[in-house]
């Protein structure tokens, strides 16, 4: 068995995917929120999980539900 951790790459598509709908970069996205260009960047590549805290700032910011980003609903 493998001890690496299987991380869940649904919050990571769908920041890229709303990235991409509005045609913005990570540093666009740091900007309207508050979160770090660089802590973008670990999102959308998948390395980092959001802490709650951000995936809040972050669903403000887009204009998104947190719900929205995590998977649980397909309803922005």
């Amino acid at each position: 068995m493998s001890s690496h951790k299987k991380i869940d790459l649904t919050f990571a598509k769908r920041l890229e995917q709303i990235m991409i709908e509005r045609q913005i970069y990570p540093a666009q996205v740091a900007k309207i929120t508050g979160v770090k260009r660089t802590v973008i960047y670990t999102y959308v590549d998948g390395t980092h999980q959001p802490t709650a805290f951000n995936i809040k700032r972050l669903a403000i910011g887009l204009n998104v539900s947190a719900d929205w980003l995590l998977g649980i609903t397909d309803d922005k």
